[in-house]
């Protein structure tokens, strides 16, 4: 196969361009064809995506973290090229997600006939995302860790942003509608799963499945913060779900309206604000594996 090997930069804190050698070196022992591009930013990587479809290129290599992923998808779902991912991020809850190797050195070791893995491609305000999407407290915390005040990466980084965020974060009213269903709830956080991981490693929702067609929604309603911080080391084993202030629904399109000013946020990046409308259809993109 022709493949375009895209590194971001700047994902990891610049650990993307410290590995770049090795993961040359170890990719040079595959026999496959390929071409190294290091785009300056997301815009140029998606223009550069949408040509390679046009030059043969037959699969991406994406070397980055979740955000990697995430701004790489609208190209490649016009493109539909098949692509594999490299962990070099922060908290690489995409690559738990798809079940790569804990190794590197084992994901850059592609077959001659790499396997593909096809799974959903939803949205949310039209944007594709493919893990997770989300808003209220884990938006919060999502937000703290991206203005990287204090964040270092991983889970403990992850925890100390959720310390950060519970002092200043109140609840909120929201209507909710799951397919046909609508009702009112005040809540402290609202996730729409397409998979199990995000944070860093937690289970949010341990039953989603990415190619199952349907989403899985965690719902925590109004609790004090003491109860949240003390039922939040649950969330990392999925044994939040059994908590009576948590409630699981699945669907396939979902609606959020409040009168707060929210953000959602989607595989880790900002999204927008609500109002938001989740939907999964019948796109599906494909992944290598090693």
């Amino acid at each position: 196969m022709r493949i375009l090997v895209i590194t971001n930069p700047v994902a990891g804190g610049g650990k993307t361009l410290r590995l770049l050698p090795k993961i040359r070196q170890w990719l040079s022992a595959s026999p496959h064809e390929f071409s190294f591009i290091t785009p300056p930013t997301s815009e140029e990587m998606r223009k550069q995506i949408r040509q390679a479809a046009d030059q043969g290129i037959e699969g991406l290599l994406l070397i980055g973290g979740d955000g990697t992923v995430h701004q790489a998808l609208p190209a490649i779902a016009e493109t539909n090229l098949p692509f594999g991912f490299l962990p070099c991020g922060r908290g690489n809850d995409f690559a738990r997600n798809i079940g790569l190797p804990s190794q590197l050195k084992k994901s850059c070791s592609l077959p001659l006939n790499p396997s593909f893995l096809q799974v959903d491609l939803p949205r949310i305000n039209h944007i594709p995302f493919v893990s997770v999407a989300y808003t209220g407290f884990d938006a919060e915390v999502n937000k703290l860790a991206n203005d990287g005040s204090g964040y270092f990466g991983g889970t403990l980084g992850y925890v100390i942003c959720v310390l950060k965020a519970l002092k200043a974060f109140r609840p909120f009213e929201v209507e909710i509608t799951v397919d046909e269903i609508t009702w009112r709830e005040r809540v402290m956080m609202v996730t729409v799963a397409n998979a199990p991981f995000y944070g860093g490693g937690m289970k949010i929702a341990p039953d989603a499945n990415m190619n199952d067609g349907v989403f899985d929604i965690c719902i925590v309603q109004e609790i004090s913060k003491l109860e949240l911080l003390q039922q939040f080391p649950k969330v990392f084993k999925g044994t939040h779900i059994f908590h009576p202030r948590v409630l699981m629904k699945t669907g396939k399109k979902i609606k959020l309206v409040s009168d707060d000013n929210r953000e959602i946020f989607a595989d880790g990046e900002f999204v927008g604000s609500l109002p938001g409308e989740w939907s999964i259809g019948n796109q599906k993109i494909q992944i290598m594996s090693p």
